[in-house]
């Protein structure tokens, strides 16, 4: 145990030294609660990865804050973008770091150094009206997905009859002398003769 107890006291010792005010209050990561408004079967993706959807929590660094975004996808309709450019101090862990890991006898504000290395002195931009704080380390993102008001459009072959009617689906097959044929969505095939067709176009639909 005596022979122990020099390496206990010198890891209490750094412990101490290599730890502060604001990364013990709130760390120097956070947690970003991300809710899609409109979008509840929206797919959340941060750093190019699956991470929820309709909300997900992210973990992101303090000092990232300004730097944080992340990317709401939902099938036929177009991706969107949201990014966050901006962060804040931390006025009142800055001043309890300092005053409480500061050294007495010689003013060596070691708490300041360890917080501003790891960044744990930032944190989101409230003044930004998509960021709630929930508490010293949640941060709530509330953001309007509107992607699915700019649906991306699916062409569609069309086969315009001279009796009137229409076809559509997707052409497999054209003979410029005898005929066409279009399959359908559901997997039926059609073959028109060219004296039975008036035009043959495409059309635009939502996926």
């Amino acid at each position: 145990m005596k022979k122990n107890l020099p390496y206990l006291l010198l890891s209490l010792f750094c412990s101490f030294i290599f730890s502060s005010c604001a990364t013990i209050v709130g760390g120097s990561r956070y947690r970003a609660n991300v809710l899609v408004n409109g979008g509840p079967d929206a797919d959340i993706f941060y750093n190019s990865r699956f991470v929820g959807r309709g909300n997900a929590t992210i973990y992101n660094r303090r000092q990232n804050a300004n730097k944080f975004s992340f990317v709401v996808k939902q099938k036929g309709c177009e991706d969107q973008t949201f990014s966050f450019n901006s962060r804040t101090f931390r006025g009142w862990a800055c001043a309890g770091t300092i005053f409480t890991f500061t050294s007495s006898t010689i003013f060596i504000p070691y708490g300041l150094i360890v917080d501003l290395a790891d960044g744990a002195l930032w944190k989101p931009d409230v003044n930004d009206p998509s960021i709630v704080k929930q508490n010293y380390k949640s941060y709530q993102y509330i953001v309007k997905y509107e992607g699915c008001q700019n649906k991306v459009k699916e062409k569609i072959d069309v086969v315009y009859l001279k009796n009137g009617g229409k076809v559509r689906g997707k052409i497999i097959e054209t003979d410029l002398k005898t005929s066409v044929k279009i399959e359908m969505k559901d997997g039926s095939i059609f073959v028109f003769k060219l004296e039975e067709i008036e035009k043959v176009g495409s059309e635009e639909i939502d996926q």
